[in-house]
């Protein structure tokens, strides 16, 4: 056996597919493509006179080669920019079911197809007319988790965008699968968990993303959730988004999370207006709220003791918030600006208004 031999030998045996690591992420590697390439073009270059020894390391260096390549097939589902299944081509469409014909999203469910893989999941998106998308994980264990669509008017509202499906019952062990989107420029993006161990995510097609946290992370990231960092070529973080505890869950639970939770009051009838805003200050030091318009116009409204608000617009003012967001900004006893965000028309936020 040659020197050569031995060295492509142990690579692959440091890469058992026996082996209970992950190999997944080895196997579809820029190193794992190196090592095959080197094999099958040792097996081609074979010829009668050799060894049998030598002969049939290289039949099992292409076998085990051929044994990883699948295994990591399996895990990654299909090649990136395969067709949606026929069940993913469903959700996008039923986007749109019971939304009149001027709100409806038309997602692109021809073209949908597979964005991203990991270990036992993958995301396929379809894009939108108004330059959104619409984007669904599907794990091995539950299949389609449901739709989730961004609207061109929100594109960029998160540098890094994020779902994560679960499934009640939701335990310590429960898996954990985040995916999403990132808008910012980056060359690599990392999960950093609570006890400062971080993970890499590898990008997939047009920046999107999905990772399965580890199983040693499984139960810290419950507790604490985790941290999405985007960085560019220079290792400097470009942009930073943070995946929730699996309790906050509960809708109320999960608005206290935003510094200012808003809810707009609406009429099916004219998705275009906004009637009146409600929601919560979640930021414990302000003590007064104020919605800025579009026009730059600003008026008072009132918070509770427990930062609860209600603030029903002028019939003159309900359509200002149509075609451009206006902004809540949450004030501290010394008039210091501690939170804001923007409020707008459903309309505006399905990239009609």
């Amino acid at each position: 056996m040659t020197d050569r031999t031995r060295e492509l030998m142990t690579m692959v045996r440091d890469a058992d597919p026996a082996s209970p690591q992950d190999r997944t992420n080895w196997a579809t590697s820029t190193q794992a493509e190196a090592v095959l390439r080197m094999i099958l073009a040792s097996e081609v270059s074979v010829v009668d006179h050799e060894p049998k020894e030598y002969r049939t390391m290289r039949v099992v260096l292409v076998a085990v080669a051929i044994v990883l390549a699948a295994a990591a097939g399996a895990a990654a589902g299909e090649i990136l920019g395969t067709p949606a299944p026929a069940t993913v081509q469903q959700d996008f469409t039923n986007v749109d079911v019971g939304m009149p014909a001027d709100l409806r999203l038309n997602p692109d469910v021809r073209d949908a197809r597979l964005a991203a893989v990991t270990e036992g999941a993958a995301l396929y998106f379809a894009t939108l007319s108004d330059g959104g998308y619409c984007l669904e994980i599907v794990t091995d264990a539950d299949g389609a988790r449901g739709a989730v669509c961004t609207p061109g008017a929100a594109v960029g509202s998160l540098s890094i965008e994020i779902t994560a499906p679960f499934t009640d019952p939701i335990t310590a062990t429960s898996p954990i699968v985040v995916g999403g989107r990132v808008n910012v420029a980056a060359s690599s993006l990392e999960a950093r968990f609570a006890d400062g161990v971080t993970g890499a995510i590898p990008l997939g097609a047009e920046s999107f993303y999905v990772f399965s946290v580890p199983n040693d992370e499984l139960a810290g990231a419950h507790t604490n959730g985790l941290e999405l960092i985007a960085r560019d070529a220079t290792g400097a973080v470009t942009g930073s988004s943070r995946v929730p505890p699996s309790e906050t869950r509960r809708p109320e639970a999960t608005d206290r999370l935003m510094p200012i939770f808003v809810s707009t009051i609406s009429t099916h009838e004219d998705f275009t207006k906004v009637l009146g805003v409600e929601g919560r200050v979640n930021v414990g030091h302000a003590v007064r709220l104020e919605l800025r318009y579009p026009d730059a116009t600003t008026v008072r409204i009132a918070i509770d003791g427990q930062g609860r608000y209600r603030y029903l617009l002028p019939s003159g003012r309900q359509d200002d918030l149509a075609e451009l967001p206006g902004t809540l900004t949450a004030y501290d006893a010394e008039g210091q600006q501690v939170a804001t965000a923007p409020v707008a028309s459903v309309a505006y936020w399905h990239g009609l208004g």
